[in-house]
């Protein structure tokens, strides 16, 4: 009988086959004849206690047996497995399936591929005894596709299994059966000893994964500092520098650089250790794997960190439970943003400040990086205008492959991340708001105000406005003037210190800004001919009731400008225009004016001198003496 027979029959531990095996003890034969030449076992290199036990044990059970003989009729040795196998329990069966699944993904990528095509993807205990345990004369290398260099491993693994599957059958406690499970697991993952029962028992992936990493389990001493300096593991953990990180940890500042890299990189398949245990997040802290999107909010971090005796933060909680349900979920976020702290921005993109827990289908649709990378963008321009648009039309610029359907999923998580990234929030009617983002200015609050008022204010009336509803935007109502005269959105009227909105000159009737004078100048510009006073008071009254003929001559002829010239009869130019205004024949007189008076006496209009006389008093207010003159000038008599 071999010694890989002995150990699948016999009640031998891994540790004494593996002194067999290296002591070249193949057979049963082999292991009597040693004992029998040295009377015991711990002359055999890495023999401890219990083996030269186990060992002697064995001797002693078959050392009566005539081997010549048996060698013509071997004895049959009824396999235990069969019987083990056949009554074990149902939560037995679990723990032993959870194990061999386990164990199986620790493997190397060959072996792993080996065992499943053996067992043809199914790892359950059942399968596993038919194909391995049960097999008479099973032979590791005989696996296909399996060499020499990968037979040493799956013989620990087959061997593991085995006294695993006979470590579980002598007990049918729950809780033990749990403990058994994760200390098998830990032991092999990361070769510790002393794991805490509370630790075992309680499959919490919080108080595992502090353990591991107080006891250096995923990385050596000094890289374990680094990750609880460097990252944001720990609360109330002061966020250090790469310099003051080297100092404590004595090494050089590059050299922690490179570590943090490493650690960064690796941290995420560290983790993955977590998904052997079975820890009830819904039960424990009412965290829903079946929600479309995780929230973890502030009262069930510090119940978490209760319960478990810990002292995460909130994004390494977050992280853990990523890890555990990496399989369903997505993270959303940039964890070098979030985990490590911020020393500087990076550019071109949004800088993160949480993760987002968000299923991977919908991840599969949606860019959510691309999402917050163009509002951080909008909002790093310089908004003039408040702006916003429909917020489900604006998400769908960011499907993967067109689904719209997948809009109303998508549009409460989107809205949670612009919220708390951005501090933006959609409105009634969801929409998204661009808020401006430049300093207002106060001729803006000006025109704010006269936009409410609604008509031509004083200064004085602008300034209480503005102060009742901006306290403080401006100093004094002088202040607010230079304001108003610098604005080109403004309007002022006359020199009474009162504004109004240039808007209103295209919107309202009767609203012309400026003074008198620049009303008379505007409607001259557009005449080659001066324009007696009358027309131009009717222009001026169209905006400036309260003025009469004799203020706008007496303001004209006092003008210090010069601008203007009053002709005979009351009409009124421009200086600038004179040449077009004068002739030879007509000096100093309006020539609209003779011509006009020509052309009406050849048609035979006027009759006599009396009746031209009592023409222009009416339409143009002229004495007689003023006609009479005109008449002299025009050389015409009636």
């Amino acid at each position: 009988m071999t010694i890989d027979e002995i150990h699948k029959n016999e009640p031998l531990s891994v540790r004494s086959y593996h002194v067999c095996k290296y002591n070249r003890l193949e057979t049963l034969s082999d292991i009597i004849k040693f004992y029998r030449e040295n009377r015991s076992f711990d002359k055999l290199r890495n023999c401890g206690k219990k083996s030269n036990e186990e060992l002697t044990e064995l001797y002693n059970k078959y050392k009566d047996i005539d081997f010549v003989f048996q060698e013509i009729f071997p004895v049959k040795f009824e396999n235990k497995f069969k019987i083990i196998i056949s009554e074990l329990s149902r939560n037995q069966r679990e723990v032993i399936n959870s194990f061999i699944q386990v164990n199986t993904n620790s493997l190397s990528v060959r072996s792993q591929n080996g065992i499943k095509a053996l067992l043809e993807n199914n790892l359950k205990i059942k399968n596993y005894a038919d194909k391995i345990l049960f097999e008479d004369g099973f032979d590791i290398k005989k696996i296909k596709n399996i060499g020499a260099g990968t037979v040493p491993e799956l013989e620990v693994f087959v061997n593991i299994v085995e006294d695993f599957i006979i470590e579980v059958s002598k007990n049918e406690n729950d809780k033990y059966l749990i403990s058994l499970k994760n200390k098998f697991l830990i032991q092999n993952t990361f070769s510790l000893s002393n794991i805490p029962n509370e630790i075992l028992e309680s499959e919490s992936i919080f108080q595992l994964t502090s353990f591991l990493i107080n006891q250096n389990a995923f990385y050596d001493k000094n890289q374990t500092k680094i990750l609880t300096k460097a990252f944001k593991i720990y609360l109330n953990s002061p966020e250090l520098t790469l310099d003051e990180i080297a100092k404590e940890v004595d090494l050089t500042r590059e050299r922690v650089r490179q570590l943090r890299k490493i650690i960064f990189e690796e941290l995420s398949s560290k983790l993955l250790f977590i998904q052997n245990f079975d820890d009830n997040l819904l039960e424990k802290y009412n965290i829903d794997n079946t929600q479309c999107y995780i929230e973890i909010n502030d009262s069930q971090i510090e119940v978490i960190n209760n319960q478990n005796n810990t002292n995460f933060t909130k994004e390494f909680i977050i992280y853990l439970i990523y890890s555990y349900w990496s399989y369903e979920f997505e993270l959303v976020g940039n964890n070098e943003d979030v985990l490590l702290p911020k020393y500087f921005n990076a550019r071109n993109r949004h800088n993160w400040n949480d993760f987002y827990l968000v299923k991977k289908e919908l991840v599969q649709e949606f860019d959510f990086i691309s999402l917050a990378n163009d509002i951080s963008e909008r909002l790093n321009e310089r908004l003039e205008e408040t702006y916003s648009f429909s917020f489900k039309s604006y998400l769908s610029n960011f499907l993967i492959n067109d689904n719209l359907e997948i809009l109303n999923s998508i549009m409460e998580i989107a809205e949670k991340i612009v919220n708390q990234e951005f501090g933006i929030y959609i409105d009634l009617e969801d929409n998204i708001i661009f808020e401006r983002n430049s300093i207002k200015t106060l001729p803006e609050y000006i025109f704010e105000a006269l936009d409410e008022i609604g008509k031509p204010s004083t200064v004085e009336v602008l300034y209480e406005f503005i102060e009742n509803r901006y306290p403080g935007i401006s100093k004094s109502s002088e202040a607010l003037r230079g304001s108003c005269q610098r604005s080109d959105t403004l309007i002022y009227f006359g020199r009474s210190s009162t504004y109004g909105l240039k808007k209103w000159e295209i919107e309202m009737e009767n609203i012309k800004g400026g003074t008198i004078k620049n009303i008379i100048t505007e409607l001259l510009n557009i005449s080659d001919t001066p324009i007696h006073i009358n027309e131009i008071l009717n222009e001026v009254h169209k905006y400036r009731e309260l003025t009469n003929e004799r203020n706008i001559i007496t303001n004209l002829k006092l003008d210090p400008s010069k601008d203007f010239i009053i002709y005979n009869q009351k009409f009124v130019g421009l200086k600038a225009k004179i040449k077009i205004y004068e002739n030879d024949k007509y000096e100093n007189l309006p020539i609209q004016l003779g011509k006009k008076i020509i052309g009406l006496i050849n048609r035979g209009v006027f009759q006599s001198k009396t009746a031209l006389a009592k023409y222009l008093e009416e339409k143009y207010l002229l004495t007689e003496n003023e006609t009479n003159n005109i008449l002299l000038n025009l050389k015409i008599t009636i």
